[in-house]
């Protein structure tokens, strides 16, 4: 999990930044990483998140987890000549 210190748009942005080196450094090494955001979406689960896990007053901003694991197929994709008209 990554929290912020403060809730505050900076801060949010300092915990994403967080994230990006963590999952830049985890791919670099083989380490799959998945976001389990749904606990910190909704206000008032991120509250009782925030209390369960003795976080103060610091927010709980992303969930995630990693470890070693298969890649997963790749989604489908359409052509791009299907999609944007010329």
């Amino acid at each position: 999990m990554f929290v912020s210190e403060r809730d505050d748009p900076a801060h949010w942005v300092r915990a994403g930044r967080s994230y990006q080196r963590f999952a830049l450094q985890a791919t670099a090494l083989g380490i799959r990483h998945a976001h389990l955001n749904q606990p910190v979406e909704v206000p008032s689960v991120r509250r009782e998140l925030q209390s369960l896990l003795g976080l103060g007053n610091r927010r709980p901003d992303l969930v995630l987890r990693f470890g070693y694991a298969q890649p997963m197929p790749r989604s489908l994709r359409r052509p791009v000549r299907s999609v944007i008209a010329p």
